[in-house]
């Protein structure tokens, strides 16, 4: 850390020396513009370069004949680094399962495409522009759609809806490949101060939304999950009313903090924080009603899965009544 004395000059323009180190550093001359950016929190972000430095146009992959999941996670990673073109590479011929493996994977998140492929490579490119995508509404989408996933899983469980259920799983990828783009541009925000100006956010109000999404994703899965347990329900017992009547108590809390989040309402927030706790109550008395059906195993154990899959999700919606709490108290907010 170097200390530089302010110094006035012509009577109105103030002046400060920059650090030789770093002049040579960032190959500064004589007559070079910089950019100057002021930040929400006071500071001053300088730049010696007018354009943006965290630019990364193309990430190379290599890949052996069975490492799909390493190449997988890989994929993930460039992606959410913010690489325009991600190039799959193997020493030998792809064989058709890879090939396979790499489409799919163009299709678990938002913008990325084939472009080309030889014998030994296939080459994906991020089509979409990840600032002009709004992280505002990529959630607001992921809201509405695991909504919308809660509720149609609890129908197909009272009507026994067996095509319901799958429909209700099949959404769960949407859910996914937004989060994944909203965490891609969370990235993008702490790595490149023009992304965030041209999106509109601080790193700390993007962790925010990072958190939120990571949770209404977590409650999409679970959805998923009650869903792919209903096939395994056949009768008609108390338990099932009282599981839609928490399920009505959960959507109601997540609908809740969500708007607090948005809304930045406190007293809002902190109703949820109160009224996820009581639901907490509600669910322990099914796992202990559940105690005493006498059903068939496999029916039991499939209640059991969805009264947990409907507790984790009062915790995560009561995880968004927290964060929207805790974001209401950030300086940079």
């Amino acid at each position: 850390m170097e200390t530089r004395k302010i110094q006035i000059t012509g009577g109105s323009t103030y002046i400060i020396s920059l650090p030789k180190k770093w002049v040579k550093k960032a190959g500064v001359k004589n007559g070079d513009y910089i950019v100057l950016n002021p930040q929400a929190d006071g500071t001053l972000f300088i730049n010696p370069k007018l354009k943006n430095g965290t630019s990364k146009p193309k990430k190379s992959i290599n890949i052996d004949y069975d490492e799909t999941e390493k190449m997988t996670r890989k994929f993930i990673a460039a992606y959410l680094s913010g690489y325009d073109i991600i190039e799959f590479r193997s020493k030998n011929r792809l064989t058709p399962p890879v090939r396979q493996r790499i489409r799919d994977l163009s299709h678990y998140v938002i913008g990325p495409e084939i472009i080309d492929e030889t014998m030994i490579s296939m080459t994906v490119q991020d089509l979409i522009d990840a600032g002009e995508f709004s992280l505002k509404k990529g959630l607001r989408r992921m809201h509405a759609i695991t909504r919308e996933m809660h509720h149609d899983a609890i129908i197909a469980l009272k009507e026994k809806d067996k095509q319901l259920a799958k429909d209700v799983e099949s959404r769960d990828d949407e859910v996914d490949k937004l989060y994944w783009m909203i965490a891609k541009q969370y990235n993008l925000i702490l790595q490149d101060v023009f992304f965030a100006e041209k999106m509109g956010f601080t790193p700390i109000a993007a962790l925010s939304y990072l958190l939120i999404a990571r949770a209404i994703e977590r409650i999409a899965d679970h959805a998923k999950k009650l869903a792919s347990n209903v096939e395994n329900i056949h009768t008609n017992n108390k338990i099932i009313s009282n599981i839609i009547e928490v399920s009505t108590k959960i959507s109601a809390i997540l609908d809740a903090a969500m708007n607090a989040f948005y809304a930045k309402r406190f007293e809002e927030a902190n109703n949820v924080v109160s009224a996820a706790k009581k639901i907490s109550k509600s669910i322990n008395k099914l796992r202990h009603d559940l105690m005493e059906i006498k059903e068939n195993t496999l029916e039991t154990v499939s209640f059991a899965y969805i009264i947990d899959s409907l507790e984790r999700m009062r915790s995560y919606a009561l995880d968004i009544a927290e964060i929207s709490i805790n974001q209401q108290f950030a300086k940079e907010l």
